[in-house]
């Protein structure tokens, strides 16, 4: 994971914010963007400062994402909606999970570029 890839993560995700807050993003992507990014974000993260302090060609496994991607869904849309009136049960958002844990996939999870 170099850091550019890291920034542009970063990046659309406070874009996704601003955009909430200023009120001008479509009622979709209001709803599924934070959820899309989520799992790129928080992996990506997760490999940088694993390729910074202990193995710069480190990279997640498959069977790694998958649990990671099924953690965050059952926690989010599943124990959290359980315990908490504020959380809402939506099954579209282990779907926008599950394609932010396929482009992490595809598109982040790399040796870091020496």
């Amino acid at each position: 994971m170099n850091a550019y890839k890291l920034g542009i993560i970063i990046f659309l995700f406070l874009v996704d914010k601003i955009l909430q807050y200023v009120q001008l993003s479509p009622i979709w992507f209001n709803h599924y963007a934070d959820d899309l990014l989520f799992l790129p974000v928080a992996l990506s993260l997760a490999l940088w400062i694993q390729q910074k302090y202990v193995n710069q060609q480190f990279k997640f496994s498959i069977i790694q994402i998958i649990f990671t991607w099924l953690a965050c869904s059952i926690l989010f849309e599943g124990i959290y909606p359980a315990l908490f009136l504020d959380y809402i049960q939506d099954p579209l958002d282990v779907l926008a999970y599950g394609i932010g844990a396929v482009i992490f996939s595809l598109f982040l999870n790399q040796g870091a570029v020496k």
